[in-house]
């Protein structure tokens, strides 16, 4: 079992980390000590996330200090970039960022649900996306980036996608839906071309959101084809990044999945999604 964690993790590619330093919270590892662990286990990379700053020129640095790691950049259109900014997306993906983020730690939805709204939102007081929405679609189109849903409403994620695909947008992510989202909800985000993310940190002690069997049953039910796993690790409660994919691994293993379904998730279609191939 152990030889066959390690031959899924070889070439795996996460989606989702975070590392210091972070000026919302202390992050377990720093980003060059994230990069080392990933190197080490031979991953194929993973996305560089904060919720405050691009990470584009720090995932630049990481990629030449550990050649043959992907370390991709990217951007969060919270309120430290100026929400939903056409001009910091560019700015972003001239630097080679591959992923943007629409509002997370700023959307209207999540702050709504932490009490501290409101926040920003995608669509309009009738219910049609922002222009500045369209103008940012049209940056990430040009550029072969990632569309990523951030904590937006499930209904505003399943517009944007609609829309993003009609605009010609290929790669799309719904950022771990299932913790809002109902079946019925993610299903029409895969129909618009999105992947559905689903992350191990739920599965955690420290969140209990998930477990490991509701993961399964959603990857049976979407389909393996439409749906990614990733670690979205960092907090000092958890294990660094590259350990958690091995977790997720395995547990997956263990819970029922077959070797081909999980590297499936976190190998063939992560990598599709970032344009690193299968």
């Amino acid at each position: 079992m152990n030889d066959r964690i390690a031959e899924i993790l070889r070439g795996s590619f996460d989606l989702h980390v975070h590392a210091g330093p972070d000026p919302g919270q202390e992050r377990r590892v720093d980003a060059l000590d994230a990069g080392r662990h990933a190197h080490e286990a031979e991953m194929a990379g993973f996305v560089l996330k904060s919720h405050h700053y691009p990470t584009a020129p720090l995932a630049h640095s990481l990629s030449r200090v550990y050649p043959g790691l992907n370390v991709m950049g990217a951007v969060a259109l919270n309120r430290q970039v100026g929400g939903i900014n056409p001009e910091a997306v560019e700015a972003s993906a001239a630097m080679g960022a591959g992923v943007v983020w629409m509002p997370t730690y700023d959307a209207d939805f999540f702050m709504r649900r932490q009490g501290l709204g409101p926040g920003i939102r995608v669509l309009n007081e009738t219910g049609r996306l922002k222009p500045e929405v369209h103008d940012v679609i049209e940056v990430v189109r040009c550029n072969g980036m990632v569309l990523a849903s951030g904590h937006l409403a499930p209904g505003e994620t399943v517009s944007l996608f609609i829309a993003a695909a009609e605009a010609g947008v290929e790669r799309m992510l719904a950022t771990h839906p299932a913790l809002t989202a109902g079946r019925d909800e993610m299903a029409r985000m895969t129909a618009a071309g999105a992947l559905v993310e689903l992350t191990m940190l739920a599965c955690m002690p420290s969140f209990r959101l998930m477990t490991l069997g509701a993961v399964v049953e959603t990857v049976r039910a979407l389909g393996s084809r439409r749906c990614v796993v990733t670690t979205d690790f960092g907090q000092l409660v958890n294990p660094p990044p590259a350990e958690g994919m091995r977790m997720a691994i395995a547990g997956l293993l263990d819970a029922g999945l077959t070797p081909a379904e999980v590297e499936t998730l976190v190998k063939t279609n992560p990598r599709q999604l970032v344009g690193l191939g299968g």
